[in-house]
């Protein structure tokens, strides 16, 4: 009785601040297209199921690949998704529906970076439902570095009176229960209930050709993010699930601005599928043999200088990757 009485006082602290922590969440975590891809990967199960970053997000409609497949198909890709992400992203997706295939997307621009301070990363942990996954993902990733965040997200977002009105209205609208993707279309881009991400034809981003580099200064960055990249080859080839690797195109200017990093970057990952038996097609330095070979990118496919592709490339693309897949 007496050791109850002591942590009264603690417990009562605990709950208030869990009830004060979750109410701010509600009125300033804004809702965002990463809470659509993570209910429908932990409630619906899809014959094939696409993750990567930005490329893959916008350059493979899930609708028309299916049209050559004959499979069910969702694109889980986003921007600021990093092969860590994807890995846990992953699992999660596996705790109740297993896909039959997935179709990887290989950005290695994400390899030479580090992932620093993400918030996409920090929403889709915020989303994912209790679980061991969930759990792992906080350790692996988040702590005790950004615990904070964590457990506060609400900490990240504007806290102006006009956004928490906002808030309110959208999270109480039929629009948020039903994980509508109506705000997430506008005159730059669509958001659809498949994943896709439609950049409109008109869009047009920073046209600079990027420059990137393997290097010493940036080793630390490859090692970790190839790390968990194999991880999910392996994990995948483990469970019997077939993997398909995919280097979208990029803009022939941004290609061979960078031809020594791209055929770095192409023999890196022809090792690595090729030990876990995992299909890679490489758009950007494609094999001897391969259908594609010699496909021109011009610039203006493409609404930047990165490769992120406008929709009317990215459904003739989905086709082409449908057809060989």
């Amino acid at each position: 009785m007496r050791t109850f009485k002591k942590l009264l006082p603690f417990l009562v602290g605990l709950i208030a601040f869990l009830c004060i922590n979750s109410l701010l969440n509600f009125l300033f975590v804004p809702y965002q297209f990463t809470r659509v891809k993570i209910h429908k990967i932990e409630t619906e199960s899809f014959d094939d199921l696409i993750l990567g970053s930005s490329h893959g997000s916008s350059a493979m409609d899930p609708d028309v690949i299916s049209g050559h497949t004959g499979r069910s198909c969702f694109n889980a890709a986003a921007g600021g998704q990093f092969p860590c992400d994807n890995y846990y992203l992953l699992l999660d997706a596996m705790r109740e529906h297993a896909p039959g295939r997935v179709i990887l997307e290989y950005d290695p621009s994400y390899f030479v970076i580090r992932d620093g301070f993400n918030r996409n990363a920090r929403y889709q942990l915020h989303e994912m439902a209790m679980s061991g996954v969930k759990a792992r993902y906080f350790l692996d990733q988040f702590f005790p570095g950004d615990i904070r965040y964590v457990l506060m997200p609400w900490s990240l977002y504007s806290l102006e009176k006009s956004a928490m009105e906002n808030n309110i209205r959208r999270k109480t609208s039929d629009i948020y229960r039903s994980y509508s993707v109506e705000p997430f279309i506008d005159s730059a881009q669509a958001c659809g209930e498949n994943g896709f991400v439609a950049i409109a034809d008109e869009s047009s981003g920073e046209r600079s050709t990027p420059e990137l580099f393997f290097s010493e200064s940036n080793s630390r960055a490859v090692e970790e993010n190839r790390k968990y990249f194999e991880k999910i080859l392996q994990f995948l080839s483990e469970s019997g699930i077939e993997a398909v690797v995919v280097m979208t195109p990029v803009p022939d200017s941004t290609r061979d601005k960078n031809e020594a990093f791209y055929l770095k970057a192409h023999e890196m990952m022809t090792e690595l599928a090729g030990r876990y038996g995992a299909k890679y097609l490489d758009f950007v330095v494609p094999d001897e043999g391969d259908s594609f070979r010699g496909m021109s990118w011009d610039d203006e496919l493409f609404s930047d200088g990165e490769g992120h592709m406008r929709v009317s490339t990215a459904r003739s693309f989905s086709g082409l990757l449908g057809s060989l897949i």
